[in-house]
């Protein structure tokens, strides 16, 4: 799979940009750091080593690997306003059919289609919260903390992001892990 994870990032690019254009998100870096996360932990292992970061979980290896999607002319990077960019997928029909039939049968699974049209309908702020939450819950399993409680996981969400998230979309966050199978919070 490794010689195919620029294609992999290429294809899940082009099937994000054609979900979110339903919605009217965008697919930026952001976005894409939070989406490929998510993805991560539901088993789609691109081998991206992910950190907190002040926007959430980030790879500084997928962001080069965007980059060099762009240098590859797989994608155009279009900067919206400064603050933002916009990751867009060049038609490169050729290349698709490299992909391998493992590679696209991962990609096509029933669990991360439903994950990546679910994903597209969050902006690149409420996807970075749902990562952080899911980032946040992992390193308290990783240290050792066998039952998770709600209050818990907001209290140290709450001290990684301030006031930039209130407690009502924190405990939506857990809920969306909770229901897509992410998580599971005992009260």
């Amino acid at each position: 799979m490794k010689e195919n994870k620029d294609l992999i990032l290429w294809y899940l690019i082009k099937e994000f940009t054609k979900h979110c254009s339903r919605t009217g998100n965008k697919v930026g870096k952001k976005f894409l750091q939070k989406v490929v996360y998510l993805l991560q932990r539901k088993g789609l292992n691109l081998n991206y080593n992910f950190s907190i970061h002040y926007y959430g979980p980030y790879s500084s290896q997928l962001e080069y690997d965007i980059h060099r999607l762009e240098m590859n002319r797989l994608v155009r990077i279009d900067p919206k306003d400064g603050y933002t960019h916009e990751i867009i997928p060049e038609e490169v029909s050729d290349d698709e059919k490299y992909l391998s039939h493992h590679d696209i049968e991962m990609i096509d699974s029933k669990e991360i289609k439903d994950l990546i049209k679910n994903l597209s309908s969050f902006n690149a702020s409420e996807l970075e919260l749902i990562a952080t939450v899911d980032y946040v819950i992992n390193q308290l399993k990783i240290r050792g903390t066998d039952e998770l409680n709600k209050k818990e996981i907001i209290e140290k969400v709450k001290r990684l992001k301030g006031n930039k998230y209130t407690e009502k979309k924190i405990e939506e966050a857990i809920k969306f892990l909770e229901e897509n199978g992410f998580v599971k919070i005992e009260g």
